[in-house]
């Protein structure tokens, strides 16, 4: 089926009771609300749907919350938050998961302005550097201010040990006012690439979509729906969950021509069911 463009949300959001929405590139740049966001958002809730924000952020969501309305976005604009970082969390907390239950306890940190909240209270010892780690556990990364290079130097002793690496953000680009830098999935590939054990937790993978409808309870996947400007991530992963999606082109694909955009589609697999501009109504 051939993707359905539109000007809005006004012409999709009938069928729907239930909008999984990506927040970078989608609600936001990293400094200020997309134009029409928060009117997009007010009229949602007005109409009695719900937003729920689905992120691979690696940080928790109460943080991530923190941020949206310090830069302008109201927490009435959306039910709850879900992360990657929470997930992840979770699994390192409860170790049902056969892959977290054989991890030790020494962690080798790498995240985004040094946030430490996804391992906070948990019963693990953080350790400056892989040679004295048990694992390694990616939740982000601070580019472009560090360097790609900089990060293969801190987990290059890791492939000799055959470390485990959690990457709890598999963005592999990141969107900033500035453009478009890489993020920590992409370091997390090339660890794999090379022959490291790598679980990656949040969008494409099934785990956030699973403890999303948990968090929520039983929604039927018929009346939900993924937005996201990743195809990689959002639509991709929406549609392996049984999802219908809404591809936003003016975030990571912003300027990119029609051609483009179908390989993008061909690449990883994805099939479009709307294709809006930005995130207004």
């Amino acid at each position: 089926m051939t993707a359905r463009r539109c000007n809005g949300i006004a012409a999709i959001a009938d069928p729907y009771e239930l909008f999984l929405v990506d927040q970078f590139g989608v609600l936001h740049d990293g400094q200020q609300p997309y134009p029409g966001v928060l009117d997009c958002l007010q009229t949602l809730a007005e109409r009695g749907r719900r937003v729920v924000l689905l992120s691979n952020s690696g940080k928790l969501a109460e943080t991530n919350i923190a941020r949206l309305v310090a830069i302008g976005i109201p927490r009435s604009g959306f039910v709850t938050m879900v992360t990657s970082g929470d997930v992840a969390r979770e699994a390192l907390a409860t170790r049902r998961d056969p892959w977290f239950a054989r991890l030790g306890r020494r962690c080798l940190l790498l995240s985004r302005g040094g946030d430490r909240s996804i391992v906070d209270g948990l019963d693990l010892e953080l350790v400056a550097a892989a040679r004295g780690a048990d694992f390694i556990l990616l939740s982000g990364c601070d580019a472009p201010a560090r360097a790609f290079a900089d990060y293969e130097a801190a987990i290059e002793p890791g492939l000799a040990r055959g470390l485990p690496l959690i990457c709890a953000n598999p963005d592999t680009q990141l969107v900033n006012p500035g453009g478009v830098s890489f993020g920590a999935g992409l370091v997390a590939q090339r660890y794999q690439e090379r022959g490291g054990d790598v679980r990656f937790i949040g969008k494409p993978y099934p785990e956030i979509y699973r403890y999303c409808f948990e968090r929520l309870g039983a929604t039927p996947a018929g009346r939900t729906v993924a937005v996201g400007d990743s195809v990689e991530h959002d639509i991709a992963g929406g549609r392996r969950a049984g999802l219908a999606t809404i591809f936003v082109t003016g975030g990571l694909c912003v300027g990119k021509s029609d051609v483009e955009l179908a390989e993008f589609y061909r690449r990883f697999d994805a099939v479009l069911d709307w294709v809006v501009l930005l995130f207004r109504w």
